[in-house]
């Protein structure tokens, strides 16, 4: 799903028998929040996983929203964040999205969907598998210091997040961002995955491991 006025992607990875794994929700919480439902209706999902690739507004806007209105229905729900990405979350977090958006100059975007962030109920590193589904986190640092990349269904496709996308890959003029930081996570993680995995951004259109990897050979 595209959220939010910048055509933030979501991903609802719904399996049979497991926990129902929603990725980024940076906007849009109520219309979220009905897709959601509807999925864990028609999975039979006991329970939901919020995981968050990395901590910029326009991905995590929608979490404490979308969290209300499961717990309103009765259905659990654990939260997860990149453990280099824990200052976007909690007290610090309005503080460390203002550098972002100041530095980009984009604080009317930051005014107008702020929405306090709260901690995480677990912080996640390089390697750490979702406990119950079949998600594994990659370490992608470079658009943040914890950007992450999720590896599921089997490992044939890739929620990128901000790190690689069709044609480009994550900006890097933000205080905590690292452009040979960014190439590297793309060249030495991702670019080893069998070409045929299919990578979902955070933004944009999907692509595959072997259609990107030549910008970086």
């Amino acid at each position: 799903m595209s959220v939010g006025p910048i055509g933030e992607n979501v991903y609802i990875v719904e399996n049979p028998g497991t926990p129902l794994f929603v990725v980024d929700p940076g906007a849009e919480p109520e219309r979220l929040a009905a897709e959601v439902l509807a999925a864990v209706e028609r999975s039979g999902a006991d329970r939901v996983a919020v995981a968050l690739t990395h901590g910029h507004l326009d991905h995590v806007a929608a979490m404490p929203g979308l969290v209300a209105a499961l717990a309103a229905a009765g259905i659990p729900v654990r939260t997860y964040a990149p453990e280099a990405d824990r200052d976007y979350f909690g007290a610090r977090a309005r503080e460390t999205n203002e550098r972002v958006f100041s530095g980009i100059g984009a604080m009317g975007f930051l005014r107008k969907q702020w929405v306090p962030i709260p901690e995480a109920d677990e912080y996640y590193g390089d390697g750490f598998a979702f406990p119950g589904l079949d998600a594994v986190a990659i370490h992608t640092p470079g658009h943040t210091r914890g950007s992450s990349c999720f590896l599921v269904e089997g490992g044939s496709s890739l929620l990128a997040g901000d790190t690689l996308f069709r044609d480009g890959r994550g900006r890097t003029d933000n205080f905590d961002s690292d452009e040979a930081a960014i190439v590297h996570s793309i060249r030495e993680r991702l670019c080893l995955l069998h070409d045929a995995v299919r990578v979902w951004p955070g933004h944009g259109e999907p692509t595959t491991i072997g259609r990107e990897k030549r910008y970086y050979s």
